[in-house]
């Protein structure tokens, strides 16, 4: 008598590719918080060259260059980690084409994090870098997600109405509004373009739209418009299930977000607080992600359960 086990793409056997997605996109996590200390603390030259530092695989340390070069070697590790993962993964078939995104999301990430530092730190390529590694770490949790629900046939969900996924759809690009704008504030030492608030000026909430102001003021705006829609949201999905959750998770978020805005201004931008603005930025990245995750999901995917795979006796 033989026994046949669950196929490999089983959701038992899908668990701890789901784990290991899951924490890679917590490193993920991790290493944005990283950069943004690596900014704050003005360690983003500190190795003026790429891919060594100095000339060497380990250079000589101070400071700035343990953050520069820790931040690289981080990088590294999760890169490694992605690899496992890829090899782990390939013989799922619908995860073929998604390792394939991601690796060329990687790809570009890499690129952008050297020509940071060849470029001296333009602006331009500073707000691409940070934009691509957010989307890398929703790319990894969004991935761990459908693993853990064997990519939707196991999940069950509520149907909701076109309009509120459009709202959904409008937070979300309001969300990627947000990031862009945080990244060409912080890429253009705009922090403190504005040292009050509400007022930018002590007179004025828009005193120009032009240069450095500009991009604060239109920054905080945004913020204001986010927090509306994800107010919206919140009130019209409370009984959408996931969708109500993740909402109420995204308002929340934003709420504290803005306060720590407020406190950045009127605290001088101090290094802790400039690192936790930019982790509440990537959390709402990665709530509103699963927002809309589940919202598309809440349109498409089927009400019914499939049934666990059962062990099967061959005589």
């Amino acid at each position: 008598m033989d026994t046949v086990v669950a196929p490999d793409n089983s959701p038992a056997n899908l668990n701890p590719l789901s784990r290991g997605f899951a924490v890679l996109a917590a490193l993920t996590f991790c290493l944005i918080v990283v950069g943004a200390l690596v900014r704050a603390n003005g360690a983003g030259l500190a190795c003026p060259d790429w891919p060594l530092c100095f000339g060497k695989v380990i250079p000589e340390f101070d400071l700035k260059v343990a953050f520069e070069w820790g931040h690289r070697v981080f990088a590294s590790f999760i890169s490694l980690g992605l690899l496992v993962l890829s090899v782990m993964s390939w013989r799922v078939p619908a995860m073929r084409r998604r390792l394939r995104a991601v690796w060329l999301l990687l790809a570009v990430q890499i690129v952008f994090g050297g020509l940071t530092v060849l470029l001296s730190l333009a602006p331009w390529t500073v707000s691409v870098h940070l934009i691509l590694g957010n989307l890398f770490c929703l790319s990894l949790l969004w991935i761990s997600r459908d693993l853990a629900e064997d990519f939707g046939a196991r999940r069950r969900v509520l149907e909701i109405p076109a309009a509120l996924v459009w709202l959904v759809m409008a937070v979300a690009v309001t969300v990627g509004l947000q990031m862009v704008l945080g990244g060409w504030v912080s890429s253009h030492y705009a922090g403190l373009a504005c040292i009050d608030f509400p007022t930018c000026d002590g007179k004025e909430i828009v005193p120009t739209l032009e240069g450095g102001v500009g991009m604060h003021v239109l920054h905080r705006l945004n913020a204001f418009v986010l927090l509306a829609l994800y107010a919206a949201l919140a009130f019209l999905a409370r009984a959408r299930g996931r969708v109500g959750l993740f909402a109420q998770w995204g308002l929340g978020l934003t709420l504290v977000q803005i306060g720590a805005g407020v406190a950045n201004v009127l605290l001088l931008l101090p290094i802790p607080l400039t690192a936790l603005h930019s982790a509440l930025a990537a959390a709402i990245v990665l709530a509103t992600a699963m927002l809309v995750r589940e919202a598309l999901g809440a349109r498409s995917a089927p009400v019914e359960v499939n049934p666990e795979p059962q062990m099967v006796e061959v005589r």
